[in-house]
């Protein structure tokens, strides 16, 4: 894993303590987080209040070094983007401990045809179903 204040240097921006905290906890954490979860990860370290997370966090997926999915609750998911890759790739989201995953190796395909005058700038994949964890917990 990168540092995190060189992946925010690399993309020609300026690495503050905050835009660092958040990057940190998405590039360590297994699976995409919500807001609530990331302001838990932070813990003592956040010396910022919510909004400033929302901002930082917009700021992230303005930059490519996040992407935002949307969950099945309607919350929204961030997870680190890595780089140089495009956000092209299928979610899976466990049905039961409403946890979502990046499938960087199943990419969705663009489809034959697009509207002439449409660019295509993310596809989503979502699969849905249950996650290790949660299939270790029921047996």
């Amino acid at each position: 894993m990168e540092n995190a204040e060189q992946l925010i240097r690399d993309a020609g921006q300026r690495p503050t303590p905050s835009r660092i905290a958040v990057l940190n906890v998405l590039a360590g954490a297994q699976h995409a987080l919500t807001h609530p979860e990331i302001l838990q990860a932070l813990g003592s370290e956040a010396s910022f209040d919510r909004v400033t997370l929302y901002r930082v966090l917009d700021w992230l997926l303005e930059h490519g070094l996040a992407h935002a999915i949307m969950g099945h609750d309607r919350a929204r998911r961030f997870q680190h983007t890595q780089k140089n890759t495009l956000h092209q790739h299928a979610h899976f989201k466990c049905t039961s401990c409403g946890k979502v995953f990046c499938l960087e190796g199943v990419h969705a395909r663009l489809p034959a045809q697009i509207p002439e005058h449409f660019t295509v700038d993310s596809i989503e994949l979502n699969i849905k179903g249950c996650c290790a964890d949660c299939q270790r917990a029921q047996a």
